[in-house]
């Protein structure tokens, strides 16, 4: 694998402003969750930050649908992610600033890159619970330098809770949610807003000790 093969398998890898490493997205329109959700008010996707400013331009939008495209269906993909994520010298990388797990073997794919980068930590919000708890359920595993963590579909509401012998999986995940209103925060603050929108030194997401993080509504 080489810097051209991985683009042409993978495409490249994006660069949120705020986030200490790279990250990979992919439309925020192809969520399934996340689009049913942009629908509703009151919900954390009806006024979707993946769905405006840069992410409108055509440049980017043809991008994220390269790498949805590659990321399904390529058999290579794998191998190249895991050559840009090292190429990158980065001990931090997200999973979907924009988009989000389209399928269990999607995730699944995401878990071998994550065994194959074992120096790099990966964050990876997801509200597609249903995935998730399916990948587990069917004997998956979610290697130590990989936190999933299932954000919470409504604003001010609390962290997801995953009850019931078919959802026992979940359980044990770290969560997130968004707050517009004083006292509703939960855990970990996200101190983004206090320092022009940038992660810093702050590193909770990444960490599955911080069980959730309440992100405040730009």
């Amino acid at each position: 694998m080489n810097k051209t093969l991985a683009k042409e398998h993978a495409h490249t890898l994006s660069k949120p402003s705020k986030m200490p490493g790279h990250a990979y997205s992919v439309s925020a329109k192809e969520c399934g969750i996340g689009g049913k959700l942009a629908k509703q008010k009151g919900t954390v996707c009806h006024d979707c930050y993946a769905l405006k400013g840069n992410y409108r331009f055509k440049n980017v939008q043809d991008a994220q649908a390269i790498r949805l495209d590659k990321m399904l269906n390529d058999p290579l993909w794998e191998d190249a992610m895991v050559y840009q994520i090292l190429a990158t010298k980065e001990r931090w990388f997200r999973w979907f600033d924009s988009g989000d797990l389209q399928t269990v073997e999607n995730l699944a794919r995401i878990v071998r890159v994550c065994e194959r980068t074992p120096d790099v930590m990966h964050w990876l919000p997801t509200k597609e619970y249903g995935i998730v708890n399916a990948y587990l359920n069917r004997g998956g595993e979610i290697p130590s330098n990989l936190t999933v963590r299932p954000s919470g579909y409504k604003m001010d509401a609390p962290p997801p809770q995953f009850r019931g012998k078919s959802w026992q999986a979940m359980a044990s995940l770290p969560t997130s949610t968004v707050s517009t209103k004083p006292g509703t925060e939960v855990g970990s603050v996200c101190p983004s807003s206090q320092q022009n929108n940038e992660c810093r030194d702050c590193r909770n997401c990444w960490s599955k000790e911080v069980k959730n993080v309440t992100y405040l509504a730009h």
